[in-house]
């Protein structure tokens, strides 16, 4: 696929998720070269600019995209690439890190095809139909699962989507929605991703059709112990590895960096960290770790349980955090279960017949 066809875009404006934009363009340089990478990434860290002059490729932006805000971005930073001219334009979060030249994925889709990655199975609120429905969308197409715009393709024919999708975006009932915690939110807009599952089942988009890149297959998302199942795992060993590793649920160099995410004393962060060291994510970014330009000891960080798990992995993406997976398959249901029986027993009061 000639790189002008193509090109790929990221964003942050997070300085302590600097890491991963860094880890995430490595990746793409190594993998994808000659594809142009546009990062939008503002100038209040001169060492990332001079950082990013290495790279031929990477052409630096030293701003958010116009008329976005925080990660609500992903339409305004697409839709100058479709201008420019390139025919396809493929966002990725700045906590992906490619395995591949996963250029071979995109060969073949027509222009009509919307290329997205997939939630976790162990996701909340899967589907779409109860997102299109919260935004009062007529809905014309349900999907079993979640769509996951960490990994997302487009073209101009799908500029009405983007377009759309930056309308809703700016809707004053989305903008009051992400101005509370995110627990607070309704499941239709708890951020970006979930409009654009709402829009995809709604008139005017159901018929976009759809090529899927899977959990497990295509992509891992990895640092919980459920979003790598273990079927997923066990099916992996006979697979290669997915092109995608999506640091989704907690940030490495968070909580194997030292300051409070490394010194919670309680299960909950003993937990995270033991996740995290056991990441996929992780065994593929210490790969970078000389070119990275910044403090790796995180890297290196290990305990005990870690260290014995990771030689029982022995070194396979698929069981690096088996035997997590295996408890979290197992409690995970009892626990549901103890709640549901909870539950019986203790009906809320609008639940209680009128004794009266």
């Amino acid at each position: 696929m000639p790189s002008s066809e193509i090109a790929f875009c990221l964003a942050e404006d997070r300085a302590d998720c600097e890491i991963g934009l860094r880890l995430a363009i490595l990746g793409l340089c190594r993998h994808c070269p000659g594809t142009p990478v546009y990062v939008y990434r503002p100038a209040s860290s001169s060492t990332f600019a001079d950082w990013a002059k290495q790279f031929p490729q990477v052409l630096w932006i030293p701003h958010t995209p116009v008329g976005a805000d925080t990660w609500n971005c992903k339409p305004q930073a697409l839709k100058p690439l479709l201008a420019d001219g390139f025919r396809q334009a493929v966002w990725l979060d700045s906590d992906i890190l490619v395995t591949r030249d996963f250029r071979e994925l995109l060969t073949g889709l027509d222009d009509s095809v919307l290329a997205v990655a997939q939630d976790p199975g162990s996701a909340a609120y899967p589907g779409t139909a109860e997102r299109t429905q919260g935004w009062n969308f007529e809905v014309r197409r349900a999907l079993p699962f979640t769509l996951n715009s960490s990994v997302l393709r487009v073209t101009p024919r799908h500029l009405p989507l983007l377009n759309r999708w930056m309308e809703c975006l700016g809707d004053p009932r989305y903008l009051a929605a992400q101005a509370l915690p995110l627990e607070q939110r309704p499941v239709h807009m708890m951020g970006d991703q979930d409009l654009l599952n709402a829009l995809i089942g709604a008139p005017g988009f159901e018929d976009i059709p759809l090529h899927i890149f899977a959990t497990a297959t295509d992509i891992i998302h990895a640092g919980g112990a459920l979003g790598y199942s273990l079927v997923e795992r066990l099916n992996g060993l006979f697979k290669p590895k997915p092109a995608f590793l999506h640091a989704i649920a907690g940030k490495p160099w968070l909580w194997l960096g030292g300051g409070t995410y490394w010194s919670q004393p309680n299960f909950f962060s003993w937990h995270r960290r033991l996740l995290q060291e056991l990441s996929p994510y992780l065994a593929e970014a210490r790969a970078y770790r000389r070119q990275l330009g910044e403090d790796s000891q995180w890297m290196d960080r290990r305990t005990a349980t870690g260290t014995l798990l990771r030689v029982l992995g022995l070194g396979h993406f698929a069981l690096r955090g088996l035997p997590l997976t295996v408890a979290a398959s197992i409690i995970e249901p009892a626990r549901k279960m103890s709640a549901r029986m909870q539950k019986l027993r203790n009906p809320p009061a609008s639940d209680c017949p009128d004794r009266q």
